[in-house]
């Protein structure tokens, strides 16, 4: 299997369901083909999470199921967060598995929670800020690779502003820490990136769909230790049920139920610690004239 074939988590939540669904409605795989006229192959690869199910064959097995309404209205939601389709896939030879999993889900998902131990999240960095990371690597991409990866930032942060459905709901505690620290490239620091970023940080709080907490010093340490980490609401359930922790090489995916629940726990510790949004601007245009 390659890895654009890789089941996101949600492709697997929807999976594991219709398994269950089969299970209890007492039929086999081969049956269920059989009844539906499609190959055994095919009910395989639904069921694996390995292909995307149209809303026809959906509708199918939730009556071959017999699928109580309330359960059915659910596996119709979480069908679309589940196999989101976009922009990303002009860029599917060059994403992760990984990287193209966290799209997807954040495209099928109504709101995101997000602690901010050492830069913002992605989705509140400006190019210029987001292509400083990127070059300050130890192996510095090319050129067309850094324009690439800032691209890729600037089109991830159109769910905040999308009209296909209601723009992603942002909600992020940024540690006073990210505030003031300085963007340095090989040759030099920069304090117009950072100036740039605080500024933009600013604009973004006066969005409806964008809420910005600053946990101050004063605060103390952290109540967490798992530094920098999202969660995910989706659609289907309107509940949080997917936490990812993104690093420079690597994403990892967390969605067991109770896990899922120690990190909002964790983030609603953090949002009660941190200042409010009004005082949290102003501490933010502090950190700019402090510079």
């Amino acid at each position: 299997m390659s890895e654009r074939d890789t089941p996101s988590v949600r492709e697997r939540q929807l999976a594991r369901e219709l398994r269950t669904l089969r299970a209890t409605a007492n039929l086999n795989g081969k049956e269920v083909a059989e009844r539906l006229g499609w190959s055994p192959s095919k009910v395989s690869r639904i069921e694996n999470g390995r292909i995307g199910i149209s809303p026809e064959d959906l509708d199918r097995l939730i009556e071959l199921y017999d699928a109580p309404t309330e359960r059915a209205t659910y596996l119709r939601r979480l069908a679309p967060s589940a196999q989101a389709r976009g922009w990303w896939d002009a860029y599917a030879e060059t994403l992760s598995s990984g990287y193209s999993s966290l799209l997807k889900l954040e495209a099928g998902s109504s709101s995101l929670q997000c602690y901010c131990a050492l830069i913002p999240h992605a989705l509140l960095l400006t190019p210029a800020f987001a292509r400083s990371i990127i070059m300050n690597a130890p192996h510095r991409p090319s050129v067309s690779e850094v324009e690439r990866r800032v691209d890729i930032v600037r089109r991830r942060q159109e769910i905040l502003t999308r009209s296909t459905r209601p723009p992603l709901q942002l909600t992020a505690v940024i540690d006073e820490a990210v505030l003031h620290r300085r963007v340095m490239t090989r040759e030099e620091a920069r304090s117009d990136v950072v100036d740039e970023q605080l500024h933009w940080l600013v604009e973004c709080a006066r969005r409806p769909n964008i809420t910005l907490q600053v946990l101050p010093f004063a605060a103390g340490q952290p109540p967490v230790s798992a530094g920098s980490f999202s969660i995910l609401e989706s659609y289907a359930s309107g509940a949080p049920d997917v936490v990812y922790l993104e690093n420079k090489s690597r994403t990892f995916f967390i969605d067991a139920e109770p896990e899922v629940h120690a990190y909002t726990q964790d983030f609603e510790l953090l949002s009660r610690n941190a200042l409010s949004p009004k005082e949290s601007i102003r501490r933010i245009m502090k950190s700019f004239a402090d510079a």
